[in-house]
């Protein structure tokens, strides 16, 4: 199989990296930099410290303190607004994946015309994009930092859509996460997990993203519940940022598939944090691509830390990993649809905008259409209660 491989942007990694922010914008010629972040980073004081850093070496800032869950075209725009008006010439975002969508989002926007809505793949929207970004992770799920795609919440066709924009530059500091909620951790630590699973599972793999989605396996397996458990341990805290980061370069070539798509969809209709919906669907993504990679679920398996027998077939394996996972989110406290108020009825109706939104779907292991994947959410719905 011939196979295309690459990383979208370099990555400045390890605990105490953000101290080198303000040496990398003026490298990259920035000098007055719109810095995006939620209220959630603005509260751990977070981008108090970035800001003063910046304004301490000369560099003027532009808060935008209004990033939102799911990214918001609304919220894109507006911010997209006060970029240009205050004709900044650099883009930072610091946060979570909806605050790192956004700058990725406004980013477009400080050198095009507003709404960005204009600019979504869906639309076929065209434009260059030339002013730097810098994207600095402050959870362990998304990889956002490394990936091409802003994921936006339009809210008027009740889609999840994105823009296409690289960061010219990440930089992962594990001691940012240190300040993330249990609630937080858990949802992004599995974020992160799904990511890996479906780039391993995806029917567009390469031989790169197979190594970094085996690796992010074993790192989240190894150090999730450490970080959940004690928010202070940096060394699980780096790990679990490593394997955030490195499921995001794999995704990025091998892309996602249904478990996704489902995601969106739960996250749409629902309004479920994408992390936990993404939760949900990871045990049945591993079920589903047993029957048609048993050997790659044998390595999910093993890298969940499980001992196979020689013996085992891919579907053993497959259901031995997919009721880890689930032992793992027992533990993190992952509430199963049921328990969210959801009626199994409303679950499965999800499929058909799931499978009609979601163009990847396509990378599935297995052929879907609408009735598979209702049949597939039926089980995410009856085998984790």
């Amino acid at each position: 199989m011939i196979s295309t491989y690459n990383q979208i942007c370099p990555v400045l990694f390890g605990p105490g990296s953000v101290s080198r922010l303000s040496e990398k914008v003026k490298e990259l010629g920035g000098s007055s930099a719109l810095c995006v972040f939620d209220r959630g980073v603005e509260a751990s004081g977070i981008s108090e410290k970035i800001v003063s850093q910046l304004n301490n070496e000369g560099i003027r800032v532009v808060p935008f303190g209004n990033a939102m869950s799911d990214a918001p075209a609304e919220s894109i725009n507006e911010a997209g607004r006060l970029a240009q008006a205050e004709k900044v010439d650099i883009v930072i975002g610091i946060g979570g994946g909806s605050s790192l969508d956004t700058a990725k989002a406004v980013t477009i926007l400080v050198e095009n015309p507003l709404p960005i809505e204009q600019y979504l793949v869906s639309a076929g929207g065209k434009y260059t994009s030339t002013i730097p970004l810098i994207l600095i992770p402050t959870t362990s799920g998304t990889g956002s930092e490394c990936t091409l795609m802003a994921v936006i919440h339009v809210h008027e066709t009740q889609m999840k859509d994105s823009v296409l924009r690289a960061a010219n530059l990440a930089i992962v500091d594990p001691e940012l996460t240190l300040t993330a909620p249990k609630a937080v951790t858990a949802a992004a630590g599995f974020d992160a997990l799904s990511h890996a699973v479906e780039a391993l599972t995806s029917t567009r793999r390469n031989p790169k993203s197979d190594i970094l989605a085996l690796s992010a396996i074993e790192l989240v397996a190894g150090n999730l519940e450490k970080a959940y458990l004690d928010g202070d341990d940096l060394e699980a805290r780096t790990n679990m940022s490593l394997a955030s980061n490195i499921a995001g370069i794999a995704f990025n070539d091998a892309l996602v598939h249904f478990g996704h798509a489902v995601a969106h969809e739960f996250g749409v209709i629902f309004h479920m944090p994408h992390g936990l919906a993404c939760a949900l669907t990871i045990p049945e993504v591993i079920r589903s691509a047993s029957g048609v990679f048993p050997e790659k679920t044998k390595k999910i398996a093993r890298a969940l830390g499980l001992s196979l027998p020689d013996s085992e077939t891919g579907r053993e394996a497959g259901e031995a990993a997919a009721e880890k996972v689930r032992e793992l989110m027992r533990k993190l406290d992952i509430k199963p649809l049921s328990a969210q108020g959801i009626s199994r009825e409303d679950a499965v109706s999800c499929a058909e905008g799931a499978f009609r939104k979601n163009p990847f779907v396509e990378f599935s292991p297995e052929h879907l259409d609408p009735a598979g994947l209702a049949e597939l959410i039926g089980m995410i719905y009856d085998n984790y209660r």
